[in-house]
């Protein structure tokens, strides 16, 4: 679908632009379809960084050519020398990705053996109509919403099933944990997918504020994921269940029922500061396994506390706000 939006385009705007130069009476017109060509980029805001690098390099390239033109002549190596002389400044301006299309540019005043005004203004005209049509073309952008949602969804119910995984594996310590990575894994890939999905979108929409809540849960969800990794790696350690691995696998199991886009984690966050008291109030550990056990434990703890203060500060942001005033 995306290649055949793409090809699309660059045929309109290709047609358009030649069409148009054509119209005007301009010369070498097929340049301005060039251009168009040129200046598609992925995203509105790659186009119109692009577009501005042309401009920029296109004015250089007219000064500096003709005045070389008209002090040595048109010579082949003259339009050498001009290359020699705008890469290295249009680098430092850092618009050298838009060198090829202004040297091709260039090459018609060699040609046509002329650099004076009238040229000047066929060249900028063939410019002017190439990135304009490009700009037009690139405001009709596919929107990945859709996409993004659906890995929303998709995200949460792999943890879901990592929580109640991990929770499984507290009551049985020879738990299989290997299945625990690989899912922890594949939601991971999809949250990073889901961030770069809202950046690219974010860059075809100048205000961005439904791409800003997008790219801040993806990145939430992924640095949960992160915790939920370094978890199940504790839980590599613990070999016997007790009764506080008890208590804290039943948290997990109402962590993983309680689990949403919607839910700020405040309930949850005051549910896990009682079972931190709980824990502290019973009786110390009387062997060096079980005072290991109680260690790590209370390390799971604190990783779960910054696994709902990371969903309680997202959602304290007010991102969540923004993104329905959108709608």
């Amino acid at each position: 679908m995306r290649v055949a939006i793409k090809s699309a385009k660059y045929a309109v705007a290709t047609f358009i632009a030649i069409f148009l130069a054509q119209w005007l009476g301009l010369d070498y017109a097929v340049s301005a379809g060039v251009i168009a060509i040129l200046s598609l980029a992925e995203t509105s805001k790659k186009t119109v960084q692009y577009i501005g690098n042309l401009t920029l390099t296109m004015i250089l390239s007219l000064l500096i050519a003709t005045i070389l033109f008209n002090l040595y002549g048109y010579e082949i190596w003259v339009f050498s020398l001009y290359l020699l002389i705008t890469y290295p400044v249009s680098v430092y301006l850092k618009s050298d990705n838009a060198i090829a299309p202004c040297a091709v540019f260039i090459s018609h005043l060699l040609l046509e053996q002329a650099s004076d005004f009238n040229w000047w203004v066929n060249e900028m005209l063939l410019l002017v109509i190439g990135v304009g049509i490009a700009v037009i073309v690139n405001l009709y952008q596919t929107s990945a919403s859709g996409e993004m949602d659906k890995l929303k969804g998709q995200i949460e119910r792999e943890m879901q099933t990592i929580l109640n995984h991990l929770a499984d594996k507290m009551d049985t310590p020879d738990h299989p944990g290997h299945l625990l990575y690989e899912h922890i894994d594949q939601a991971y890939e999809l949250a990073k997918h889901g961030e770069f999905l809202a950046l690219k979108e974010a860059e075809n929409n100048i205000t961005g504020d439904v791409q800003n809540y997008y790219l801040n849960y993806f990145s939430m969800r992924s640095s949960q994921l992160i915790i939920l990794y370094d978890i199940n790696n504790s839980l590599d350690n613990i070999y016997e269940s007790t009764d506080q691995t008890y208590d804290l696998s039943g948290f997990f199991r109402h962590v993983s029922q309680q689990l949403s886009e919607s839910n700020t984690a405040a309930k949850l966050r005051n549910e896990l500061n009682q079972l931190k008291t709980r824990f502290r109030q019973q009786p110390l550990p009387q062997t060096r396994n079980e005072f290991e056990t109680r260690s790590m434990l209370f390390d799971i703890l604190l990783d779960c506390e910054k696994f709902l203060n990371l969903k309680y500060e997202f959602y304290k942001s007010g991102q969540r706000l923004k993104y329905l005033q959108s709608k």
